[in-house]
């Protein structure tokens, strides 16, 4: 009796693990090129330079960036603006480009940029900017709230 406890045992361990590992490979596969369009709509979060940077990326081909300054007197003190930049994205093949429609409290030298998806995963976005600055940006989850759901 005590070899089939642990026969059972280590089988319903083994399909337990299978399952969260099957969950997590998902994430970690590459998204193919062919997909970027699609696979990238939502939010995302990541540092550029010297600025935290949310942007949300729309189906309509919209974004929106919410730019933040990093560094002690920033993040401690509150003495930064953040900013809002506004505008239509598109991809062709590894490069996506921000055309900029609207700003507040940012100033921008170009309307227009482009970066390079050096790496697109589910959950992570790796962009390389014309000056060769990599940054990296993860997907932010939102967990919605039913209200009329039973607790």
């Amino acid at each position: 009796m005590k070899t089939n406890w642990t026969y059972w045992t280590r089988s319903i361990i083994l399909i337990v693990l299978g399952f969260f590992l099957g969950a997590c490979t998902n994430n970690l596969t590459p998204v193919p090129e062919a997909e970027y369009s699609t696979k990238i709509i939502g939010s995302w979060r990541g540092t550029v330079g010297d600025s935290k940077e949310t942007m949300s990326i729309n189906s309509d081909g919209t974004f929106v960036c919410n730019v933040h300054s990093t560094g002690f007197i920033a993040t401690t003190l509150s003495q930064s603006l953040s900013g809002t930049i506004s505008g239509i994205w598109k991809i062709a093949g590894a490069v996506i480009t921000l055309s900029i429609t609207g700003a507040k409290n940012e100033k921008l030298e170009n309307r227009i940029t482009s970066s390079t998806i050096e790496s697109f995963k589910v959950d992570e976005l790796v962009l390389k900017s014309i000056n060769g600055e990599t940054s990296l940006f993860r997907r932010v989850h939102i967990h919605w709230y039913n209200s009329n759901s039973k607790r």
